[in-house]
């Protein structure tokens, strides 16, 4: 007997409206949208902080992912495929803007090597989630991403491979690097 934890909707759920659209029944698309909307406008917010651009770009992949349905042959979870969708789409649309935002990689020799301290444990809840908040936005883009994908909606390091199209070691040192990075920020605003 196979045991399937019920998590509101299965994957055989996704592939079942995905072939309810394919056969014509547009309508089943809404089932799609309201699993989905709300991680995909996650995923677009930490990549492009403005909220109405944030929301014209969740409606701009619904769209795409409508529009490519026929394309997901089933390689990848089904929202493995649509994260990625959502993705590429809003780094592509950050690229058109071409803003500039902090880049840990030229900073990381610069950091110490010593382990990340324990700087958050000190400090009450609501003033952890202010000083994350800060640091999350010095980021740029990409990177406020890897650390929420990991961290905050508990994605395995082969799911944000897949995702950002980056190979797990280079996920997993730029997880160590941004971490270094913000530890090293939080406890700037600490001793300020």
């Amino acid at each position: 007997m196979t045991l399937i934890r019920h998590t509101g909707m299965t994957s055989f759920d996704d592939i079942h409206y995905v072939r309810l659209i394919k056969d014509g029944d547009t309508n089943a698309f809404v089932h799609i949208v309201r699993r989905y909307q709300r991680m995909v406008y996650t995923i677009v917010s930490k990549i492009v902080t403005n909220t109405e651009d944030a929301e014209d770009i969740t409606q701009e992949i619904f769209i795409k992912i409508y529009q490519s349905l026929s394309k997901f042959r089933g390689d990848s979870e089904f929202s493995t495929w649509i994260y990625r969708i959502a993705y590429n789409t809003a780094i592509t649309e950050v690229r058109k803007t071409k803003r500039e935002f902090i880049s840990f990689d030229d900073m990381a020799e610069k950091l110490p090597d010593a382990e990340i301290s324990d700087s958050l444990d000190e400090l009450n809840t609501e003033e952890r989630l202010e000083y994350l908040d800060i640091v999350i936005k010095r980021l740029n883009p990409e990177d406020a991403l890897l650390i929420t994908l990991f961290y905050l909606n508990n994605h395995s390091v082969q799911d944000i491979s897949t995702i950002s199209n980056l190979s797990q070691a280079n996920v997993k040192v730029k997880l160590y690097r941004i971490r270094k990075f913000m530890n090293s920020e939080i406890n700037k605003l600490i001793s300020t």
